[in-house]
């Protein structure tokens, strides 16, 4: 299901919306309600995983010091 990202030409607000068929294309701005707002890519991307990301080479909830998680907490 493709979650796109939107921009309006008017007051600059970006917005994704589900867009599961034709009619659900949003036709006006949520904000400001200008038409045609812009479609700019998609609203996230999941070509990699969360620990590639981090460049984490553990799990984490290892503890290790160069785990993600740790320096998250500390």
């Amino acid at each position: 299901m493709p979650i796109p990202k939107y921009k309006c030409a008017s007051c600059g607000k970006e917005f994704a919306k589900i867009v599961m068929r034709l009619q659900d294309i949003p036709r006006n701005c949520p904000v400001c309600g200008a038409e045609d707002p812009v479609e700019i890519g998609p609203a996230f991307r999941y070509d990699k995983s969360s620990a590639d990301r981090l460049n984490c080479v553990a799990c984490d909830t290892c503890g290790d010091a160069s785990c993600a998680t740790s320096s998250a907490s500390s």
